[in-house]
């Protein structure tokens, strides 16, 4: 079992890693898989690879979900502070009846556009992130079948 890399299936060790280390490890990591494996052995190792590899993708998307959900919460309240203070402060300045709630609402939309552009590079990232663990999981499923057909050559 030298290649078994029990460290990283402790949540309480990984989640305690900076992004770098993840990356880093990451790296390291495809630097050992075994190109053009034809025997079992090979083939179980690179699939114990890839699982290592999406163990640590999964980290790194529970991060970024984490990091998107916290934005979206923060957008909401902001967005909602906006409308109260903008109502508020044109009640206060203004005689005549207020304009229609949609009028607040486009003004604390673009109260937190930026964010909202923050927010969009984060759902970006995380899409990316949920293709390359799919991708890789299609990969071990594909050596499974591999080492299946070859243990029936055998």
């Amino acid at each position: 079992m030298e290649f078994e890399k029990l460290y990283m299936f402790n949540p309480f060790t990984i989640q305690n890693a900076d992004s770098k280390k993840i990356a880093d490890t990451y790296s390291s990591l495809q630097k050992e898989i075994k190109e053009n494996a034809d025997s079992g052995f090979e083939i179980s190792k690179n699939i114990e690879i890839y699982a290592n590899m999406n163990y640590l993708i999964g980290e790194m998307i529970a991060r970024i979900q984490q990091e998107y959900d916290d934005l979206k919460t923060e957008i909401s309240i902001a967005e909602s502070k906006q409308i109260y203070s903008s109502r508020k402060e044109w009640q206060e300045t203004h005689e005549e009846k207020a304009p229609a709630m949609s009028y607040f609402e486009a003004i604390a939309k673009e109260y937190v556009k930026e964010s909202n552009e923050k927010l969009a590079e984060l759902g970006a990232r995380l899409f990316r992130f949920k293709k390359a663990y799919e991708s890789i999981d299609s990969k071990q499923n594909a050596l499974k079948k591999k080492m299946e057909a070859i243990r029936y050559e055998i």
